[in-house]
């Protein structure tokens, strides 16, 4: 995941560590705000006026470039009374919590993109704009599924979603290849996914053939685990969040002694 949201204070770290449990951090992505942020700022200042039904966030990346954007235009006080928000997984709700923004639908449990989907399908927004904020590569389930109940999302990227650094990779490389590879490869978002699978196919394909057990926060990395790889992760997290990923790791690594 990316090195700006990995600490050693945080659940994941604490829990495996308190077990024993010796960790590597390879960030697969980084992060920056767009070049023109002309866009981004005529649709923040359209949703702080109230012209959308709902605001959607998909990442607590993504909460904390909404943050940092709406307090330079001066309208994030606004936004906690004006806006209706809706947000992908637990963890993403709780950084617009903390923000002091009230999430006005229910957040899915599995933390995926199509179960929000679902859940806003139950809601009466057709005729409704809807505002998706994302990075360049967010996903287009929501898009598809507000236009099917005839809502009228509009997505505006809020940042930009980097590969790794070359050092990241080559360490990821000379880390599989040693002679005590990792038991567990755990991530956070599809994006991080594809860009190590991507990285593999060029600096050692031969890896992917021999990767230990995966590990996947919610269904929808999951499931573009098992879209590349044909292959079902063994470990997906019964909640999207840091603590239950980590308990169902020392689960499967308990089984596996």
């Amino acid at each position: 995941r990316p090195r700006v949201r990995s600490s050693a204070s945080d659940a994941l770290h604490r829990i495996l560590s308190d077990a024993g449990v010796t960790m590597e951090d390879l960030p697969m992505l980084r992060f920056e705000p767009p070049a023109d942020l002309r866009e981004l700022d005529r649709a923040l200042h359209h949703a702080a006026q109230g012209e959308f039904e709902a605001v959607i966030l998909s990442s607590p990346t993504g909460v904390n470039f909404f943050e940092e954007r709406a307090h330079a235009l001066g309208l994030l006080e606004t936004f906690r009374h004006t806006a209706r928000f809706g947000a992908v997984g637990t963890a993403t709700a709780n950084a617009l919590a903390a923000l002091g923004i009230n999430i006005a639908f229910p957040v899915p449990a599995r933390g995926g993109s199509a179960e929000l989907a679902g859940i806003l399908t139950a809601h009466d927004l057709a005729g409704s704009r809807v505002l998706l904020l994302q990075s360049q590569i967010g996903m287009e389930i929501l898009e598809r599924a507000l236009r099917e109940i005839e809502a009228w999302p509009q997505r505006v990227t809020l940042y930009y979603t980097e590969g790794p650094s070359l050092a990241d990779s080559a360490r990821l490389v000379s880390l599989l290849e040693s002679d005590a590879p990792p038991d567990v490869i755990a991530f956070f978002s599809p994006s991080a996914f594809q860009n190590f699978i991507r990285m593999l196919a060029e600096m050692a394909s031969r890896l992917l053939h021999h990767l230990p057990a995966l590990a996947a926060i919610g269904e929808t990395t999951a499931r573009a685990i098992e879209e590349s790889l044909r292959r079902r992760p063994e470990i997906v997290a019964r909640k999207a969040d840091q603590e239950s990923l980590a308990k169902d790791i020392l689960q499967y690594l308990r089984t596996k002694r």
